[in-house]
């Protein structure tokens, strides 16, 4: 009987690891990874735990979709079925057993975008991280929850603040972040600008200076022990930020106005916590 895990970004893939190495040595020899290439790079770890894995394609979703009708399939582990094609549907309906994956900040949305906890059945187990599990929607509830653990480390943990960093504030593309914009002259250069990885989807416009350029890749490196400015919107980049960054941080938040309320009560509760952080809710 084969098992498979689906990971279309890095978030979930991180999910697949920990469940992988939470378990007794030779169990689930025979899961298939099935990951999205343009959004994750696999690292020589990943090869090990998965020596069956497949990028994601009509050919490859063909073949385990014709598996699980097949009756080959037994347990699928899943973040969602948005957008999902007819062959993701089909392993979704034939494989014996389901399982949810966590997919970034809909946990702590009262409406998830990306989940309908609707279309699973109540008590699937769901394997969610715990960095802020006093926050978590009351979906949730619907749902067997298992414990990751923190997606990123505690403060403690940060390396303090890092000598000879390159820049001195670091604006991270999200949905919110526009709303800055009237503030920009406020912080110091250069800035490294991290885009969001859909085109579709950046929100900052302003300008770089000459000194200025963008950052590649994911973020979570430069933030750890950063002590200048984080400028961020709705993005699970601002959990890393809280967690990885030096003390001598300014966090600089705002969120879209139209950004799910149990996420706005997350972000207060934190700026009341944490004096590194400010909430630009009146931008």
């Amino acid at each position: 009987m084969v098992q498979v895990v689906l990971a279309f970004n890095a978030i979930h893939l991180e999910a697949a690891r920990r469940i992988r190495h939470s378990q007794p040595a030779g169990a689930s020899q025979w899961e298939l990874l099935l990951y999205e290439p343009s959004r994750l790079a696999l690292e020589a770890g990943d090869r090990r735990l998965w020596p069956w894995r497949w990028p994601i394609n009509p050919l490859s979703m063909a073949a385990v979709a014709l598996a699980a009708r097949l009756g080959l399939v037994g347990r699928l582990r899943l973040a969602h079925l948005r957008g999902a094609g007819r062959a993701l549907r089909l392993l979704a309906r034939h494989g014996r057993q389901l399982e949810l994956l966590d997919d970034g900040l809909d946990q702590y949305r009262l409406q998830p975008r990306a989940l309908d906890p609707l279309l699973f059945a109540a008590g699937l187990p769901c394997w969610l991280f715990s960095d802020r599990p006093a926050h978590r929607a009351p979906w949730c509830a619907r749902f067997d929850c298992r414990e990751l653990g923190p997606l990123y480390g505690t403060p403690a943990a940060a390396d303090g603040l890092a000598p000879g960093r390159s820049f001195r504030t670091l604006i991270v593309d999200s949905p919110g972040v526009e709303r800055l914009a009237v503030e920009a002259v406020h912080w110091p250069h250069p800035w490294r600008l991290v885009p969001h990885p859909v085109a579709a989807k950046r929100h900052w416009s302003g300008p770089l200076a000459p000194e200025d350029h963008t950052l590649g890749g994911p973020p979570e490196a430069a933030l750890r022990g950063f002590g200048g400015v984080v400028v961020v919107g709705e993005s699970l980049v601002l959990l890393a930020a809280l967690s990885l960054c030096g003390p001598g941080v300014k966090l600089v938040v705002a969120l879209p106005r139209h950004a799910d309320a149990n996420l706005w009560r997350l972000i207060r509760d934190e700026a009341v916590r944490d004096t590194r952080l400010r909430l630009a809710s009146d931008v």
